[in-house]
């Protein structure tokens, strides 16, 4: 909802900046480590690690979309806003992404918080990050 990202963008949590390719570049160099970490954190069977390494890839990989479209956010609630008003909306990306990505959010505050991850959830989770990854890539 568009009202969402208006509100992060008056509180200052979202601001205007001029697309920096090296910078876009840098968050999808990020999302493709981490990615790739939380695939290697699976096959040794750390769900946790897979699951907080699988959210951050779904970070930078639209925080680089983000970035490109011109602007930058300070939380990652705010970075949800952002997806939603500026990449599905228009219809840049799907709205599973944002499904996912939320999913993502809520499954990695659990894991990094209270302990609670199990292999299911991370395999999807890592699934995700892939998924989100390749939309991610070819709309660079």
């Amino acid at each position: 909802m568009r009202y969402r990202f208006d509100e992060c963008l008056e509180r200052g949590k979202i601001v205007r900046i001029s697309p920096d390719p090296d910078l876009i570049g840098k968050e999808h160099r990020e999302a493709e480590a981490d990615l790739q970490a939380a695939k290697n954190s699976l096959e040794d069977h750390n769900e946790k690690w897979a699951i907080i390494q699988g959210y951050y890839s779904m970070v930078h990989s639209l925080r680089s979309r983000v970035f490109a479209q011109g602007y930058r956010e300070k939380s990652h609630r705010c970075l949800k806003y952002a997806v939603e008003a500026l990449l599905v909306d228009p219809g840049f990306l799907e709205p599973e992404v944002l499904d996912q990505f939320s999913f993502a959010m809520t499954v990695r505050e659990g894991a990094d918080y209270g302990n609670v991850y199990d292999s299911g959830t991370a395999r999807i989770i890592v699934s995700s990050a892939q998924s989100i990854y390749e939309r991610v890539s070819r709309g660079s």
